[in-house]
């Protein structure tokens, strides 16, 4: 039995176990982490191809996964990624000439009607509406409750994968810093990041690549910020690489180092080893893992300038529950991977931040991302 049976096996059971007759899962990260089946990269506007608010798959106990795709820019693409996975046992393609909402009553004919329907908490509302037209009466519970604690739990195979991702984004990094000049722009060390990204083996960007220049004399009249000497380069961006992520974060100084810049260098990077030795499974919650990050900032007196989240779940999707900040009372469990990624960020627009995936393991905090924390001045 290979990764992708023994999970459709265990959602399978949970399915029972629950009484729930039939799932739907849109095109996402939860049929992906079920299938092996990958998202194609989004457009940058909205796109309205026929029938695509029913692109994903159904399954039940005992049938399934049947992918339902628009013929239109998916059904090459999703019999090109399932060729060889005998799991999957079917491809229904929504033609053009295809009304939506009879594919939606043969998907649920074919399930024999299920009473209880769970569906991704993210799906489109025109897809329920598709499945409300079909069948008024049919019941609707949440897929992400049975999920998301099985995604949140990485297995060998996605650490592996993972570890392969940090080692991209070290890599794409260490190059990067070697070709920032003097008249930069935050857009052209973007760019750079991108391109090292896909050069050293990703297949693009996880999350809108965030390069901000501060620290040095400002721009005038909205002009774009170059890289001038005493800039501050916060760096925030991260790899996709076999349908897993990275997020990275480091912060350079050019030319020079203030006094105060190094303290708060000193404070951020203090915080995040504090948070990462703590990360062992069974002895903290997500909200506990926070505030001990915070304590640090707290005890230097810049509490006030940490002013987000310590971090959050990450493997398929760059967002994954559980989430480090005070409202997240989940317990730590071995295998899950979080962003560690305290801050200062002061009222005069310096910023100063660390960030690394790391997972919880018993001997505390493994990062997957390990360029220098030291001091990086260029």
């Amino acid at each position: 039995m290979n990764v992708y049976e023994d999970r459709l096996a265990r959602i399978r059971r949970e399915m029972q176990r629950r009484e729930i007759d039939a799932m739907y899962l849109m095109m996402s990260g939860d049929l992906q982490y079920l299938t092996g089946v990958e998202r194609q990269p989004h457009n940058p506007t909205d796109d309205d191809k026929h029938g695509d608010e029913l692109y994903g798959a159904f399954l039940t106990p005992e049938m399934g996964p049947v992918f339902v795709v628009p013929r239109m820019g998916a059904s090459d693409y999703v019999r090109e990624q399932t060729r060889g996975s005998h799991w999957i046992e079917d491809i229904v393609v929504i033609d053009d000439g295809d009304r939506p909402e009879s594919v939606a009553s043969m998907a649920l004919e074919r399930m024999d009607f299920p009473a209880r329907l769970a569906v991704s908490d993210r799906m489109w509302a025109r897809a329920l509406f598709r499945l409300r037209e079909a069948d008024p009466g049919l019941q609707l519970c949440n897929a992400a409750r049975i999920l998301t604690p099985m995604r949140a739990v990485k297995d060998q195979k996605e650490t592996q994968i993972m570890r392969e991702a940090g080692r991209i984004t070290d890599a794409a990094f260490s190059a990067v810093l070697k070709r920032i000049r003097l008249g930069m722009t935050e857009y052209d060390i973007g760019r750079e990041i991108e391109h090292q990204l896909v050069l050293h083996g990703g297949s693009g960007v996880s999350f809108h690549t965030t390069v901000s220049i501060c620290g040095a004399e400002p721009a005038v009249d909205g002009e774009t910020v170059p890289v001038q000497p005493g800039s501050v380069i916060a760096f925030d961006f991260g790899v996709v690489y076999r349908g897993y992520v990275s997020d990275f974060g480091r912060t350079v100084f050019v030319g020079n180092m203030t006094e105060t810049g190094r303290r708060y260098h000193d404070a951020v990077m203090e915080a995040q080893a504090t948070a990462i030795r703590a990360m062992r499974p069974g002895e903290i919650t997500a909200a506990e893992l926070n505030q001990k990050a915070r304590d640090v900032l707290d005890a230097y007196g810049w509490g006030e300038y940490f002013t987000h989240r310590l971090g959050h779940g990450i493997g398929i999707d760059v967002h994954e529950p559980p989430f480090l900040y005070q409202l997240d009372d989940t317990v730590l469990q071995e295998g899950m991977c979080f962003t560690v990624e305290p801050s200062i960020r002061t009222s005069d627009g310096l910023c100063v931040r660390v960030e690394d995936v790391v997972q919880v393991t018993p001997d505390g905090g493994e990062p997957f991302t390990n360029f220098s924390r030291d001091y990086l001045v260029i």
